[in-house]
């Protein structure tokens, strides 16, 4: 078996770089591999550090960006990302450089591949600098359906961003960046309760509310989900929109629908919040419950239904 032999390099290599001592960080920093360089990842240091200093002596050795993705979303939580952003970008950061992230980063359970920059987003100032770039916001690529096995939607860069697990609210600005309205994207936003980024995305109109995702439109979604404060203006649209009829009896098949996880945090509201979107759709859509077949309505629903009905 080899023997493990330190580099006895990479303390003083830290030392150095950590005290501003550029001679001597230069001497160091040839005497390290470029695994240990990207292990040390000085350019994250210099980042965590929040100086200028210290990632111009990081970006002037050359040292490897790793983990760009994480990069990019720590600059954005920082007051000067944007001064970093511009000086990364001139050391040679790629902003579209594909990064996959594992399944339990997305909503989706799923791997998705995207380039780096799309992180910049949540810093509309950054997104900017990102945009002018040249990041790539015509990025498609494919998510596996979950209603049909080796089939596959489209999902474009706006997709993308709504399927990560960050929480970051989204402005009305970054929004019009991108060239492609949501669709999967905001499917699966508006099944899983509140985010704060619906209301920006419905109300500058950056979806397509007469997209069929597993079948449904985006207005079942909605009720799945009792996104009482996004239904108003969800149904305003599907009601312009020629397939109006289709997309309205479409959304009556989620009074079928139960989401025990969203009850157990909604409590009683998982049930009024129905009432609320149900009467909605009698006043506005014209919808007669009466019409509606019992063998359609769960019996959680029944006592909600009945009172459609009067």
């Amino acid at each position: 078996m080899r023997r493990f032999v330190k580099n006895e390099a990479i303390a003083p290599a830290i030392d150095a770089f950590l005290n501003l001592k550029t001679t001597d960080f230069q001497v160091y920093d040839k005497q390290l591999t470029e695994q240990e360089r990207r292990a040390l990842n000085f350019i994250s240091r210099a980042i965590s550090l929040q100086s200028e200093d210290h990632l111009a002596l990081a970006l002037s050795t050359h040292q490897p960006m790793v983990d760009v993705d994480r990069l990019l979303i720590r600059l954005t939580e920082i007051k000067s990302g944007t001064v970093f952003l511009q000086k990364l970008i001139a050391g040679g950061l790629d902003i579209n450089q594909i990064v996959t992230i594992e399944g339990h980063r997305s909503l989706v359970r799923q791997p998705l591949a995207f380039p780096a920059g799309l992180y910049t987003v949540y810093d509309h100032t950054m997104f900017k600098q990102a945009v002018a770039a040249g990041l790539n916001l015509s990025y498609t690529t494919e998510l596996q359906r979950s209603d049909r096995f080796l089939e596959t939607d489209e999902i474009n860069s706006l997709d993308i961003v709504l399927l990560l697990t960050n929480e970051q609210p989204l402005t009305g600005d970054s929004l019009l960046l991108f060239e492609h309205r949501t669709t999967v994207g905001l499917a699966e936003r508006l099944q899983r309760g509140q985010f704060e980024s619906l209301r920006p995305v419905i109300d500058y109109g950056r979806y397509d509310i007469s997209f069929r995702y597993a079948k449904h439109f985006p207005l079942f979604y909605a009720i799945v989900g009792r996104q009482v404060e996004q239904f108003p203006r969800l149904l305003e649209d599907a009601l312009k929109h020629p397939k109006h009829q289709e997309i309205v009896e479409d959304s009556l098949l989620a009074f079928h629908n139960y989401q025990p996880g969203l009850e157990a945090s909604l409590g009683t509201d998982y049930y009024e919040r129905l009432l609320v979107m149900g009467t909605r759709l009698k006043s506005e859509a014209r919808v007669d419950f009466n019409d509606i077949d019992d063998q359609y309505v769960l019996t959680e629903y029944m006592e909600i239904v009945q009172r459609l009905r009067r």
